[in-house]
């Protein structure tokens, strides 16, 4: 059995939960694409729902970690993401417009981390335009 933090597993796990999202979005709203072409608009009840239900299962989930009640924190953090897809699914995003942006902030903090350690430790004044560096008056 492989690890389950191997990448090629997570791809895979994700990739199920999307096309079952997306499955079930068509199945429960008839959905797809319409006659035009474009497709379908979500159901606003059903996003307001779903909304609902994520922000109940993040503050689980939140609570549960402040608990340190792991055996609770696992099952709910799955139900954050299948909720979080289900989402997803109704409003129409593509999760690769999120990997997208995760994947541009996670190069931008490595270009910063990388600007940052090639300074080194050289001492430097900081400066503090708001401060006044005299206290004499003109």
């Amino acid at each position: 059995m492989r690890h389950p933090t191997d990448p090629a597993l997570v791809v895979r796990v994700l990739a199920a939960l999307w096309r079952r999202a997306e499955e079930r979005r068509r199945h429960d709203s008839g959905a797809g694409i319409a006659e035009d072409g474009f497709p379908a608009p979500p159901d606003a009840r059903r996003v307001r729902r779903l909304s609902q239900r994520l922000g109940l299962q993040a503050m689980r989930c939140v609570s549960d970690a402040m608990l340190a009640d792991r055996a609770a924190l696992v099952p709910g953090s799955a139900d954050l993401l299948a909720t979080l897809f289900a989402l997803w699914a109704e409003t129409g995003l593509d999760p690769s417009e999120v990997w997208t942006e995760l994947h541009k902030r996670e190069q931008l903090g490595s270009l910063l981390m990388q600007l940052n350690q090639a300074q080194g430790n050289v001492k430097r004044r900081v400066l503090k335009p708001w401060r006044v560096d005299s206290t004499k008056l003109p």
